[in-house]
């Protein structure tokens, strides 16, 4: 059966990001690039590692049969993904002669924005879940309204992205770029799992690994702020 909510989602994913690079240019590839050509391979080798990781995790006995890995919906590990998403990238970007931190902060600003068109088709995929609240949209199959977390998610998100965009401009360093990307998406799925719905009391594998990165992308930033003071009083 095709996934017609999960086909749109991917589309848009991809089509926001590559419409806005035409005003935020990528600057590390030779030639003239679209979205499509910085991201599309981090991205395939991301779903790929994210895929089979859910398996490994969740049905270690479905490696190998092709028609289970082909079933994203059944669940994809999101930080594994990204994980081999960032090393694809980064390869690509050594290949071509590039530093790979200026590649990686060069396209987190328009895969933020991409992450965040993914996030606010939860309309058109099962519903925009949450808590319960007077002001919000009834997913289907349910009679009460729901404030959509994902939308409120992809707003933040895409928000940050427009901020992350104007520190590359003015010369933050890449490394702190790209963990500002990474910080925001983590912290935001983090508070934002509180609310979508799960099974159990516990948290989910997918939330306490938000948290986990969030945690880390937080501390690892102070870090850089703090070195790269430090080195501009040494330089002066």
């Amino acid at each position: 059966m095709r996934d017609y909510g999960l086909l749109l989602s991917m589309l848009v994913a991809f089509a926001v990001p590559s419409l806005l690079a035409r005003l935020w240019p990528l600057r590390t590839f030779d030639l003239p690039a679209g979205f499509l050509d910085a991201a599309l391979m981090p991205t395939a080798a991301g779903l790929a590692v994210g895929r089979l990781t859910a398996i490994a995790l969740d049905d270690p006995r479905s490696i190998g049969r092709v028609a289970d890995i082909l079933v994203v919906r059944s669940g994809v590990e999101f930080w594994p993904g990204v994980i081999a998403a960032v090393v694809t990238a980064s390869w690509s970007a050594r290949r071509a002669g590039t530093a790979p931190l200026a590649r990686l902060a060069d396209i987190a600003p328009l895969g933020m924005l991409g992450y965040a068109g993914y996030e606010v088709t939860c309309l058109v995929r099962d519903g925009c879940y949450g808590p319960h609240s007077g002001f919000g949209l009834v997913p289907d199959g349910l009679l009460s309204r729901m404030l959509p977390v994902g939308v409120l998610i992809a707003a933040v998100i895409a928000a940050s992205a427009v901020i992350v965009r104007q520190a590359q401009l003015r010369g933050s360093s890449p490394v702190l770029v790209v963990l500002t990307g990474i910080a925001v998406i983590s912290t935001t799925r983090a508070v934002g799992s509180f609310w979508l719905p799960k099974v159990g009391d516990g948290l989910t594998r997918q939330h306490l690994s938000s948290i986990i990165v969030s945690a880390a992308s937080i501390v690892l930033g102070v870090v850089a702020i703090v070195g790269s003071r430090r080195t501009r009083q040494v330089a002066t």
